[in-house]
């Protein structure tokens, strides 16, 4: 249950295979969703995280794991040769570092309480281009690296890409530009976290499914950067796991 979007899914438990898979915006009914997917599918046991587990709890029942939890339990089971994950989601963005040995949370990070770290950037920055999210990904691929945005406000960032346009700067410039104000930011959250012996990072959640980040991130780590074929269902995966444990423990 993010700020964003809603991902559900319905995992076999013996197998972790992926049955049934939902995913919509996050409305302003929230609980109307809720009843929705209620009537919709069925489950033996169910577990909620992100912003909107507790009301999630409260119409489906079962349990509420935080987002960090899920990450974590999702990463050991599928990628349990990794020990750092980064989650950008589309209000906050998440690093963790996890034992590869027992999967148990060493550390996290998350960044501070403005937009310009999240997904949220990316979605503001493309409308005030007069782009949608997949124009503005293709177009940073064009671009050059020929200056920064340097407001480390969302509201401020607007306005000086404003300027940059004005001032004739390309569309595509800017969206390189955009993304590499976003990149900074990751990788001083991620310079954290890593360590010396850390190979690759595993990166999740709905700003995964963007490219040109992803590749920049991975030129800027000189590290591997692993995405999974369904980042933004990540952390609905590990929700399902805790389901599965508080299933074990009342069998």
């Amino acid at each position: 249950m993010g700020s964003r979007s809603i991902e559900f899914v319905v995992m076999d438990a013996d197998t972790f295979e992926v049955t049934e898979r939902f995913r919509g915006a996050t409305s302003i009914d929230l609980a109307s969703q809720l009843a929705g997917i209620r009537e919709s599918y069925s489950w033996d046991a169910i577990a909620s995280t992100g912003y909107g587990r507790f009301l999630s709890q409260k119409v489906l029942g079962g349990e509420a794991a935080t987002e960090i939890k899920a990450y974590a339990t999702a990463a050991h089971r599928f990628h349990r040769e990794i020990g750092t994950v980064i989650d950008l989601g589309g209000q906050d963005t998440k690093v963790l570092s996890i034992d590869r040995n027992n999967g148990q949370l060493l550390k996290f990070e998350m960044n501070d309480k403005c937009s310009a770290g999240t997904g949220k950037f990316f979605e503001m920055m493309a409308a005030t281009l007069g782009l949608t999210l997949d124009e503005l990904v293709a177009a940073a691929l064009r671009g050059e690296r020929s200056f920064e945005i340097n407001s480390t406000c969302t509201v401020f960032a607007e306005s000086e890409v404003i300027s940059l346009l004005t001032s004739g700067r390309s569309v595509e410039d800017i969206a390189r530009a955009v993304h590499e104000s976003l990149l900074v930011k990751l990788v001083s959250l991620l310079s954290r976290i890593l360590t010396a012996d850390s190979a690759s990072v595993l990166f999740v959640g709905g700003g995964a499914r963007n490219g040109t980040l992803v590749k920049f991130l991975a030129d800027a780590l000189a590290k591997e950067v692993v995405v999974p074929e369904y980042p933004d269902f990540f952390g609905a995966y590990g929700a399902a796991m805790v389901a599965k444990n508080s299933l074990m423990r009342l069998g």
